[in-house]
This record gives structure tokens, sequence and C-alpha cells, in this order.
């Protein structure tokens, strides 16, 4: 089990197990959201919990059918919904932290250079 949490500590979230995926994220929308590739697991819904501050999260669609939902006090980014109903979390915000095992989206990163690039690289979901 791993706990996080936003900076000013209104939300907080669990997820136990590994996750199913755990990535750095070069689309577009993630790029937008951080300035540079994000670090995102992703868990089933059952193991993903909200502790707390569910209701003082700003939820908006970032993508089609994706719902990114973020602090409404710090801006923190806190998880997202994918459309096969999957979670999403920070990978760098739990703890412990968990290392991702690959490279998404790599067709949209343009000339950014990758970290960490021994880690496969996919252009899509893999």
């Amino acid at each position: 089990m791993s706990k996080y949490g936003c900076m000013c500590g209104a939300f907080e979230a669990e997820v136990t197990g590994d996750p199913a995926l755990a990535v750095w994220c070069h689309c577009l929308m993630c790029r937008k959201q951080t300035g540079a590739a994000m670090q995102l697991g992703v868990w089933a819904p059952a193991s993903f919990k909200v502790l707390k501050g569910d209701d003082s999260l700003i939820k908006y669609s970032g993508s089609a059918n994706v719902f990114r939902n973020s602090c409404s006090k710090c801006g923190s980014f806190c998880y997202k919904i994918l459309p096969d109903g999957n979670m999403v979390a920070p990978l760098g915000a739990l703890d412990p932290v968990v290392k991702p095992t690959c490279h998404i989206f790599c067709k949209d990163k343009g000339n950014q250079a990758v970290m960490f690039p021994e880690l496969p690289q996919h252009d899509a979901f893999p």
C-alpha cells in the first residue's frame, strides 16, 4: 500500500498492489499539465481509494473521456480516470515512490530528451 496527497494536505489517497502500468507519459495533455513528461501509474478502481478531500477537487475533462482531478486549493494533480475506469495516480507523489518501467506516447514528445532512455519506448499504450 502507498499513500499520497496534494501539497497542501487537503487531498489524500492510497493505492494497493503494484500498478498495472508504470510509465513516463509524453502525451500533449500531460506535457501541458506539467511542462514535461509525467510519471504515472495505472491501477484498477478496486486498488485505488480516496481517503479525504475528493470534494475539494476541481474535476475536468482534459481529453476525450479522460477526467483529471486537481486540488482546488494548491493545484496539485491528484488523479485521473481513464475511459476504461482505471485510475491514474502520480508516481512521484507516492510513498514509497514507484519507478516507471517504460515511456508512452513518445511520438508526441517532440525533440525533448528522454530520461532513462534504456526503458522501452512506445508511441501509444503498450
